[in-house]
This record gives C-alpha cells, sequence and structure tokens, in this order.
C-alpha cells in the first residue's frame, strides 16, 4: 500500500489484513502528522498487531527504513502504542487532602500490584480532555466533567522504541469523609478489557512514599504545590 501523507510518499508492505488495519489506526495517522520533515521515511513494514475488543488497532511493531536529511540511516524499530492520558484526581474533605490511587496487574513489567494513578490509551473517537474523564469514570466511578480537568503537561514515555506519548491531568473535588472511605478498597474495571483494579485513597502529601510510577510522580511534582 502507498502512503502518501505531510510530504511523505513510501510503501507500507506487510500482510494486507495488518497493513490495511495500521493504515485505518488513529495511533499511526497521529505518528506521521506528528513526524518531523527531516525524517525521510522509504518504507514501513508491519511486523505484528493486535486488536482491541472492538477490531481496532490495539498494539503494532513496525520496522521503518529512514534516513535523516543528509541520508544518514536512522533507526527505525517501533513498539506503536499511540497516546494516553493519566489523570491525578485530589480529593478534599474540607480538612485534608487525598489522592486516588489504582493497584492492578502490569504483567508486560511483571508487577502483579502496580500502584499508579488512573489512565488510559486514547482511542479513536475522542480527545485527551473527554478521554481522561471517561477513564477517571471506568477506574474511579466518578463523574467529572472534562471541563473541570486541567492540563499539566505530556511526556514521552520511551522515545528510543515507542512512540507513546502521556498527557498529565489534575482535578480537585470536594467529598465527605464517608464518601472517600467507601472509595477505599473498592473494585472497579471494564469487563471486556479484562480489568480488575483496586482502588487506594493515600494522603496526598504521603504519595511519593506509596508509588514509583513515573506518570504519578510527575503529575505530583507538578501539582504538591496547589493551595486548598
Amino acid at each position: 500500500m502507498e502512503i502518501n501523507k505531510n510530504s511523505q510518499t513510501f510503501e507500507l508492505l506487510g500482510k494486507p489484513e495488518e497493513v490495511k488495519l495500521v493504515a485505518a489506526s488513529s495511533q499511526f495517522n497521529n505518528w506521521l502528522e506528528k513526524m518531523d520533515p527531516r525524517f525521510r521515511i522509504q518504507k514501513i513494514e508491519v511486523q505484528a498487531t493486535d486488536k482491541r475488543f472492538d477490531g481496532g488497532l490495539l498494539f503494532a511493531k513496525i520496522n521503518a527504513e529512514v534516513v535523516d536529511e543528509d541520508g544518514n540511516h536512522v533507526p527505525g524499530s517501533v513498539f506503536m502504542r499511540g497516546d494516553a492520558v493519566a489523570m491525578l484526581v485530589i480529593l478534599n474533605d474540607g480538612e485534608k487532602r487525598w489522592v486516588i490511587l489504582t493497584c492492578q496487574q502490569r504483567f508486560p513489567v511483571g508487577v502483579y500490584e502496580s500502584v499508579e494513578i488512573p489512565a488510559g490509551m486514547m482511542d479513536d473517537h475522542g480527545d485527551f480532555a473527554g478521554t481522561a474523564a471517561r477513564e477517571i469514570e471506568e477506574e474511579t466511578g466518578l463523574v467529572i466533567k472534562k471541563e473541570k480537568l486541567t492540563f499539566l503537561d505530556e511526556y514521552v514515555v520511551s522515545g528510543g522504541g515507542s512512540d507513546e506519548r502521556i498527557q498529565l491531568f489534575a482535578c480537585e473535588i470536594f467529598k465527605s469523609k464517608e464518601e472517600i472511605e467507601e472509595l477505599n478498597g473498592k473494585i472497579t474495571g471494564t469487563e471486556h478489557e479484562h480489568e480488575r483494579i483496586k482502588l487506594m485513597i493515600v494522603p496526598f502529601d504521603k504519595l511519593p512514599e506509596h508509588t514509583n510510577d513515573p506518570k504519578t510522580l510527575l503529575a505530583y511534582g507538578f501539582c504538591k504545590d496547589w493551595k486548598m
């Protein structure tokens, strides 16, 4: 299949079904939209794909033949995940601040109980803030309008091997002490994604003691000086 996008023209090669899946995906097209034009793509081979529950692209492994503007070869292996969001949800009971953390299995890194803030991948339908609001509801049960979310920053997770960028958001909402206590230990997650998430409620100022997750600590760093 020939791809012509943003002044780049190249062949997308591989199994026809996988090539079609990648070419139609938001991950691949958003990746090309953000591509610095000084990278000259000659061809891309789709080596493997995984599908979402709805048939769309979940992950892809691709390998590109690419050179820089001087014709020098550039490593072109990419684990394509697409963009994601992560949200620091601060609960205020009028006297003290708390944070919602999720505890869930992360098989790729061999961690059975990974403690982190709510997060999720972008799909083909929503904007970043809208996806963040939806993920908060799915993982915590709290309904928060996207307009109430504060954008913090965006960072690249593993620029040497993956396209993934995570946008960080935060919000502060008021809840009674009883409501906050009810959230602690609650089991959440979406069944079709095989999620089983256990919520943890920890004091806001003690958050770094409970996790070494980078996105969680980055979000905390942006918000630790927020005033009540």
